[in-house]
């Protein structure tokens, strides 16, 4: 059996791109609003210092640095979202060839890359099509004649011409499950 050239499914220039601007504007405006939080931090130390002295409620002033300070710790892991966002669309390749699919994820360390959907299924392997969350999913299991390993779940963002990657699964596919 002669094993052709596979086909591969990347995202799109567009697709590419948006990815990109959705990265940037999200670190201009963390960069932006870390900046602002810590140009007033200052004042409303000093104020809490104030009223403390005067032995005035300082409760607002420790809720007002508490936000602040959660505020921060939110934009930071917002902001490691969009990284690994825009590491997934840029790096993620789908290989398909006439035994099976592939999902690579290039742009990540191998163990975080398989975490997150990378690796292989056989066409007789694949049991299930669904999207979850932002991830379109493949799930292994298709063939109930074999016993071994437990297959991969497989995760992109996104492809372009996903409609015809959806489709070549679907009729590849001879174990798929539709519910």
């Amino acid at each position: 059996m002669s094993v052709g050239s596979p086909l591969v499914f990347r995202p799109s220039f567009a697709q590419r791109s948006m990815a990109v601007l959705l990265f940037a504007g999200s670190w201009l405006v963390g960069v932006r609003a870390l900046a602002q939080i810590l140009e007033r931090l200052p004042v409303l130390r000093a104020s809490l210092k104030v009223a403390a002295a005067a032995s005035e409620p300082t409760w607002s002033f420790w809720i007002a640095i508490t936000a602040a300070i959660g505020a921060v710790v939110a934009g930071g892991l917002l902001l490691i979202g969009t990284l690994l966002g825009l590491l997934l669309v840029e790096g993620s390749q789908v290989l398909v060839d006439e035994l099976g699919l592939s999902v690579e994820h290039n742009a990540l360390p191998a163990p975080l890359a398989r975490k997150l959907g990378a690796g292989r299924l056989l066409w007789k392997r694949i049991s299930r099509v669904e999207r979850s969350g932002p991830f379109f999913v493949l799930r292994g299991g298709g063939d109930p004649g074999q016993s071994g390993p437990q297959d991969p779940t497989l995760r992109f963002l996104m492809v372009d011409e996903l409609e015809r990657l959806v489709l070549m699964v679907l009729e590849r596919s001879p174990n798929l499950k539709h519910e």
